[in-house]
């Protein structure tokens, strides 16, 4: 073994009876084998698990971990780069001493460089001399870093990422310098893979409560009521979307994401979005599983889910299903019990299919109730999954829609508790409409609240004055207030940005949100911009395309409305 290398194997042949009695001991006293000179050290390292274990915000937890490696190895750097498998690289996430591997977004193959080499051995590697033949992290030479020692982070088994130390002058680390690290590693290991599961199920949730509708439409001659529920284990790819189409019809679909985490929600918001693409090209169901069928077998070619469409006609008495591979929907008609609809089959979305897909039309009179559900309402591990679909049927009644949710809900829990996904969605013709009813077109009086921002009127020229920075800690106070103004029907609307001295991307966006509701309401918003420095952001994306623009605000009301 050559000396640049010496301790690679300390983990697995050196003097490991040290390590493991430390690594045993649940408390924050060495254990009994423990070296007397490593009881402070030790106690620095075991603050960093107790601390770890409590702290939610990652990149704090991961600027205490290398702060005391450091400390605990008297090294002058420490750094944690973390595996991410996906592009097969190490990404710098903490540092101390070498702030400069974060701060200028550091990555390293797995199987190149020093830590590069970690990753791929999978066991500890020291540097006594540093020199641009062992590192490939131009940082490190820069730095002055002489010695190097670094671990791998290991979770069952498998590497998560590296941490290693460095020291300005040089340096012989010995075995136990290497034991103490990676004892510190595999501490920092265990609090990072408990962060990263809490981390990563909060963001999955997020992502998914963020693609289910945060609140229904209001279409006419439908009610309507949902439920998402995550589930107790890990969290899936349950979804579900209502969105009517410029033709009259609504388009309901519910499905489920094969797998689970961020990716099953990655890819389930790639289907919602490409869903509700092609639905404004067909309004066949059939048509429209089979667009995203193609779509997610090119570009997603690993990816499998469940999709139930359901098109609801313009005068709401026939819905027309296509399902792939989904579970069929309960209906519900007044004076019948609730009935599993008579769907065809389809396969998957995904799975190669040469036959077209076949759809069901049902009848929807007045008074009828349709119930679309994931498999992680009915399915139970003792239990056949046609007892769940009964004991749903017997749970489906005519009532509201949200009467409904709750009931079913209540129903499916008492049946067995559920630890899956759950998506429900109920819609409901309204009795007493014969022959259904057209959507209703006209828009939604504005009932927002204006924010406390300059607002002036000359006639029906509303004046708003722009705040000197327009970015994201106020674009939504922006588009807030220009919606309030445009929505009392001036016949033009002029953002005063002659006093802007900044604007980032997201001001830009208010302003261009705020055009499209002019534009639809037959109004005008146009642009006073004089010298600001601003104008240059709003050539650069285009706006000044789509939006008139004027020197000042005098003679934008000089100027009459173009739509007059």
């Amino acid at each position: 073994m050559s000396n640049d290398e010496r301790g690679s194997a300390a983990g697995a042949g050196g003097p490991v009876s040290a390590f493991n009695d430390v690594s045993a001991s649940a408390a924050g006293s060495p254990g009994p084998g423990v070296p007397p000179e490593w009881a402070d050290r030790l106690r620095g390292i075991q603050s960093v698990s107790d601390a770890a274990l409590s702290m939610l915000d990652p990149q704090a937890l991961l600027a205490a971990l290398v702060d005391r490696a450091r400390e605990a190895l008297g090294a002058d750097t420490s750094a944690i780069l973390l595996l991410d498998r996906r592009s097969g690289q190490l990404v710098a996430t903490a540092a101390s001493g070498l702030e400069e591997e974060v701060q200028q977004g550091v990555q390293i193959p797995v199987g190149r460089g020093f830590a590069g080499r970690i990753a791929a051995q999978g066991h500890p590697v020291v540097l006594d001399e540093v020199d641009h033949t062992k590192v490939i992290n131009p940082i490190l030479l820069e730095k002055g870093i002489r010695s190097l020692m670094g671990v791998p982070l290991l979770a069952d088994g498998k590497v998560i990422g590296v941490l290693h130390v460095g020291t300005m002058s040089p340096r012989a680390f010995t075995g136990e310098d290497v034991d103490l690290l990676q004892l510190a590693a595999d501490r920092a290991a265990v609090a990072v893979q408990a962060l990263t599961v809490r981390v990563d199920r909060a963001a999955t949730e997020a992502l998914q409560r963020s693609l289910v509708p945060s609140a229904l439409p209001a279409v006419g001659g439908l009610e309507l009521a949902a439920r998402w529920v995550p589930g107790t284990g890990k969290v899936g790819g349950d979804w579900y979307d209502v969105f009517p189409l410029p033709g009259g019809e609504v388009c309901a679909v519910i499905g489920d994401v094969a797998g689970t985490g961020l990716p099953a929600a990655v890819i389930m918001g790639r289907i919602r979005s490409a869903l509700r693409a092609y639905a404004l090209q067909t309004a066949d169901p059939a048509e429209l599983l089979d667009r995203l069928d193609r779509k997610m077998r090119y570009f997603e070619p690993d990816a499998l889910a469940t999709v139930l469409c359901a098109m609801i006609s313009p005068s709401r008495d026939q819905i027309r299903i296509c399902s792939a591979g989904h579970l069929p929907p309960i209906i519900a008609r007044p004076g019948q019990p609730a009935a599993v609809a008579e769907v065809a089959p389809n396969v998957l979305i995904g799975v190669s299919n040469q036959r077209r897909r076949q759809i069901s039309t049902l009848d929807f009179p007045p008074g009828a109730v349709l119930c679309l559900y994931t498999d992680g309402l009915v399915e139970r591990r003792d239990q056949p999954i046609d007892h769940g679909i009964a004991q749903l049927r017997a749970a489906v009644t005519t009532a509201e829609p949200e009467v409904g949710c709750a009931s079913v809900m209540a129903a499916m829990a008492g049946y067995t508790p559920y630890t899956d996904d759950i998506a429900l969605l109920i819609l409901r013709h309204p009795p007493g409409e014969p022959g259904g009813s057209k959507p209703d077109s006209s828009p939604p009086a504005d009932t927002r609240t204006a924010p406390d921002l300059d607002v002036a009127w000359s006639g029906r020229h509303a004046v708003v004055t722009m705040p000197t920075e327009m970015d994201v800690t106020n674009a939504s106070d922006i588009s807030d207030l220009l919606a309030a103004v445009i929505g009392q029907s001036p016949e033009v609307t002029t953002a005063d940005m002659t006093a802007t001295v900044f604007c980032d991307s997201s001001g830009v966006h208010a302003l261009a949100r705020a055009h499209e509701l002019a534009d639809a309401g037959s109004s005008e918003l146009r642009l006073a911009l004089g010298g600001s420095p601003a104008a240059r952001i709003i050539q650069l994306l285009g706006l000044d395309q789509i939006m008139p623009v004027y020197r000042d605000v005098e003679e934008s009301l000089a100027t009459p409305s173009q739509r007059a």
